[in-house]
C-alpha cells in the first residue's frame, strides 16, 4: 500500500513500459536453497536482478533508486532501512546476477500459486515470487507492457522466403540445360525441388516446436513437484513439532 501511495503520482505521468521498475521479487535457485530474495530492475527491455543479501549484495536506497517505480512493501522498507542507516552506493558500479531480455521471452502466471509468475527465454525458464498477489499483477503489467513495444514478428515473417533458394538450384538448373532440357521442363523440376525443401521444413519446424513445448512443460512439473514437497515437508515438521511440544506438556502436567 505504501508503495502504491507513493508512486501514484509517478504512474499517472508515464506508463509502464516507460519507467524503471524495481523491487523484491524471489526467484527459485535450486533444490537445495530454494526460494531466495532478489533485487529485480526492470529497464530498456532488459530484467536484470541483484543479491540484497551476502557479500556480493548490492545497497538498495532512495538515492540508488531515484526516478524509478518501486513495488512491493518490502521493497520500500529495504530502501527507507538502508537510507536511514546511510547506506551508499553508485548504481554504476553493481553487477547483476543475471539478466532476460524481454524481447524474445514469454511470460507467464502460475496456476498453483497466486503469488508466482515465471519468464521463459527459449532456453530457460525463471521461477518467481511476489510478496501478494497485487504485487505479482503489477509486475506482470510492467512487464508485459515493455514487452508489447518491441514488434512481433508472424508465423509468415519466421517463414524463410523460396527466394533464397535460388542459389541452391542455380547448379541443378545448368546441369539439366548441359542435358538439353527445355525451360519449361528446368522451372517444373526446380518448383518440384522447392515445395518439397518447404515441406521438410515445416515439419521439421513443428517438431522442434513440439521438442520445446514438451520440455517446458517437463520443467514446469519437475519444479512443481519439488516446491510442492518442500512446503508439505515442512508443514509436516510444523505439525510433528506441535505434537512433540503437547506431549512435552502433557508429561509435565502429571502427578
Amino acid at each position: 500500500m505504501a508503495s502504491t501511495l507513493a508512486l501514484a503520482s509517478v504512474q499517472r505521468q508515464t506508463s509502464p513500459s516507460d519507467l524503471i521498475i524495481c523491487g523484491i521479487l524471489y526467484k527459485w535457485v535450486n533444490y537445495g536453497k530454494g526460494w531466495r530474495a532478489r533485487w529485480f530492475v526492470l529497464q530498456d527491455g532488459v530484467l536484470s536482478f541483484f543479491k540484497i543479501h551476502g557479500p556480493d549484495k548490492i545497497v538498495v536506497n532512495q538515492e540508488t533508486e531515484k526516478g524509478s517505480r518501486v513495488i512491493g512493501e518490502e521493497s520500500m522498507k529495504l530502501m527507507f532501512c538502508n537510507h536511514k542507516n546511510g547506506s551508499h552506493s553508485s548504481s554504476k558500479t553493481r553487477k547483476a546476477v543475471g539478466e532476460i531480455h524481454l524481447k524474445v521471452s514469454s511470460i507467464r502466471e502460475s496456476k498453483s500459486d497466486d503469488k508466482g509468475f515465471s519468464i521463459y527465454t527459449g532456453t530457460k525458464r525463471l521461477h518467481l515470487r511476489a510478496e501478494c498477489r497485487e504485487d505479482r499483477m503489477a509486475w506482470i503489467e510492467a512487464l508485459q507492457a515493455v514487452k508489447d513495444k518491441f514488434p512481433r514478428i508472424s508465423n509468415s515473417e519466421l517463414m524463410a522466403p523460396v527466394d533464397n533458394l535460388a542459389v541452391s538450384t542455380e547448379k541443378m538448373r545448368q546441369r539439366l540445360l548441359e542435358e538439353g532440357l527445355n525451360e519449361v521442363a528446368i522451372q517444373e523440376s526446380e518448383q518440384i525441388m522447392k515445395d518439397e525443401f518447404m515441406s521438410m521444413r515445416n515439419q521439421l519446424l513443428l517438431l522442434k516446436q513440439k521438442q520445446c513445448l514438451l520440455m517446458d512443460t517437463v520443467r514446469q512439473l519437475e519444479v512443481h513437484v519439488v516446491i510442492r514437497r518442500i512446503t508439505l515437508g515442512s508443514q509436516n515438521s510444523s505439525s510433528v513439532s506441535s505434537l512433540n511440544n503437547s506431549a512435552r506438556q502433557s508429561s509435565i502436567s502429571l502427578p
